[in-house]
This record gives structure tokens, C-alpha cells and sequence, in this order.
């Protein structure tokens, strides 16, 4: 009997941790949601703020960039003493808050390479720091700085990524954003010097893409005119002109050299999809321009041999001419020796 109601007691305590664990979980996610609400919503009072500022402890963009846990923590402390917010104190405590809001964010975005809405995210928070300025000047000057240093920081960042990129396009974009960075960061000469890079490296892109173009319009031409030429018979029949099929083997080696001069190039610029494209199509025009060069031969060799019997036939003919020649030669001669006699 004994050992029954032992374990009836070590179920039941055991029971009764579990029970008390899930407790403990359900509060703390309770209390932790219950923070995540309150630094979530648009807060009104003094101590909604005191709350929401005091939720941001901790917050990786804050740390790194002390100014604005300073920041934080002075308006922790207002927040305690301020009591009840006239219009003034509220319209502070929003200025620093969306400044702080939006420089988070802009943080947040550049650390997910979301690069363009982090760019975008610091932009606002500028124009926040701007309004906070009307009504705490020190807040704001502490809030430029960060920016201001944040801003010199990704630039460092699209930099290197620039350097590493493979596709052009992504190239240009980073090296634009990298200029707009350090020009915002109050570094002129890094952000002409990025401008120019981006400016001469769209340029050489868009030749680049011109070409492309133009080949992909060259070859397409060349075989929507020649639609059967990929094959030997459909070349030497594709055109009763021979002189046409010469032409067209002239044609598509050109349209072949410059089909590969596209290829690489949209290989050097990093256009996976686009290199693929030139690939093939470079197959299609090798494929006719081969067909083509078979029926140019055969039509020399044809030629050759109708020339080469025609002159057979002629020699022959000039052969036996030369012969009745020598012949009636000979008899003249004999002709003319007997009357002698």
C-alpha cells in the first residue's frame, strides 16, 4: 500500500510543477507582450511614455549609438518628473520619440541590406530631428551626430558591398546609394568621387546593353529571313540565287561574331538570365551559319563540276578538232607526194 501512494504523491507534485512552469510562462509571455504593447502604441500620457522609453532599453541601435540612449534615458527621467503634458511637453516627447522611432528603423533596415529603405528610414529621421529641434536643441544636436555618424557608416557598408557585387545594375545602384550616404554624412569628396564611379559605370553598362540588343536584333533577323537554314538541305534550298546563300554565310558569321561579343559582355556584366539568352541563340545562329557554309561548298563544288565537264567536254572536243587536223594534215601531204611521182 505503501508504494501505491508514493507514487500517487510523486504524480501529483509533479503534476503540480508542470502546472506551476506553464504558469510562469503564460505570465512572462503575458508581461512581455503586455511591454511590446505598450511600446507599440501612440502613447498620451506621462507615464505611457515613461513606459514606451523605458521599453527601448536595451534596443541594439541605441547601444551602439550612445547618443540616442542618452537620449532615451533623459526622457525616461523628464517623463517621471513631468507629471501631467501640456501641448508643449507632448509635442517633445513625440518629436523624440518618432526621431528615435524612425532612426531605428532606418538601423534595422540597413543591418537586413535593405539598403534603399534604410537611406529612405534616415531621411525621415532628419526631418524629425528638424522638428525635435524647435523644442529641445541639445536632443537634436545629440540626434544629428548619430545620424551623421550612421550615415558615414553606410557608406563604409555599401562600399564593400559595392566592390563585391557581381551584377552591374546592383553595382551602379550601390555605388549611387554609397554617394547619397557619404553625402548626407558631410563627406564631399567621397561622394563626388562615388557619383563619378556610378555615373562612368552606367554609361559603359548601357553601351554594353545597346549592343546586346543590337546583336539579339541582328541574328533574329537573320534567321526569321532564313527559317530553314539550320539544316543543309533547307540552306542550299532556301534561296534559288546562290549569290543570295553566299550572302547569307557572310551574314550570319557577323551576326555569329557579334551574337559572342554579346554573350560576353552580358557575362562580364553579371546578367546570369540574359547570358543564357545570348548562349542559345548564339547555338541557333552557329547551327545556320554552318548549314550555310555546307551549301555555299556544295554550290561551289556544283558549280565546279558543271565547269569541269563543260571543260572536259571542250578539251575533248578541241582534241578531236586537232586530230581531224593532223590527219587531214598527213593526207595533204601524202596527197601531194604520189602526184609527184
Amino acid at each position: 500500500m505503501t508504494k501505491p501512494r508514493t507514487t500517487r504523491t510523486r504524480t501529483t507534485r509533479t503534476a503540480a510543477a508542470c502546472a506551476l512552469a506553464a504558469l510562469l510562462v503564460l505570465a512572462t509571455v503575458a508581461a512581455g507582450g503586455a511591454g511590446t504593447a505598450a511600446a507599440q502604441e501612440d502613447p498620451e500620457t506621462a507615464n505611457e511614455y515613461f513606459e514606451t522609453f523605458r521599453a527601448m532599453e536595451g534596443t541594439e541601435a541605441y547601444q551602439e549609438y550612445e547618443e540616442f540612449e542618452t537620449m532615451r534615458t533623459f526622457a525616461v527621467s523628464r517623463a517621471q518628473e513631468v507629471g501631467t503634458l501640456d501641448d508643449a511637453d507632448r509635442a517633445e516627447f513625440a518629436a523624440v520619440l518618432n526621431t528615435m522611432v524612425a532612426f531605428e528603423r532606418a538601423y534595422e533596415r540597413a543591418d537586413a541590406g535593405e539598403y534603399e529603405a534604410s537611406l529612405a528610414a534616415a531621411e525621415e529621421a532628419e526631418v524629425e530631428i528638424d522638428e525635435l529641434e524647435s523644442y529641445e536643441e541639445t536632443q537634436a544636436t545629440l540626434a544629428g551626430l548619430a545620424v551623421t555618424r550612421f550615415y558615414a557608416s553606410l557608406g563604409d557598408g555599401l562600399r564593400d558591398q559595392a566592390s563585391s557585387a557581381e551584377r552591374t545594375p546592383d553595382r551602379i545602384e550601390l555605388l549611387s546609394m554609397t554617394a547619397t550616404a557619404y553625402e548626407r554624412a558631410n563627406r564631399p569628396n567621397e561622394a563626388s568621387e562615388f557619383n563619378l564611379q556610378a555615373e562612368q559605370l552606367s554609361a559603359e553598362y548601357d553601351a554594353a546593353v545597346e549592343r546586346m540588343d543590337e546583336a539579339e536584333a541582328t541574328a533574329g533577323t537573320l534567321l526569321d529571313q532564313c527559317l530553314n537554314c539550320d539544316t543543309v538541305a533547307g540552306a542550299v534550298g532556301g534561296s534559288a540565287n546562290p549569290v543570295r546563300t553566299f550572302e547569307r554565310y557572310q551574314a550570319s558569321q557577323e551576326a555569329l561574331s557579334d551574337v559572342q561579343a554579346a554573350q560576353a559582355d552580358a557575362n562580364e556584366n553579371g546578367l546570369d538570365d540574359r547570358t543564357a539568352d545570348l548562349r542559345a541563340l548564339a547555338s541557333d545562329v552557329g547551327d545556320t551559319r554552318f548549314s550555310l557554309a555546307v551549301a555555299s561548298v556544295s554550290i561551289l563544288v556544283g558549280y565546279g563540276l558543271v565547269v569541269g565537264l563543260i571543260g572536259t567536254a571542250v578539251l575533248s572536243r578541241i582534241f578531236l578538232w586537232r586530230r581531224t587536223y593532223e590527219m587531214a594534215q598527213i593526207g595533204s601531204i601524202v596527197s601531194g607526194g604520189e602526184n609527184d611521182v
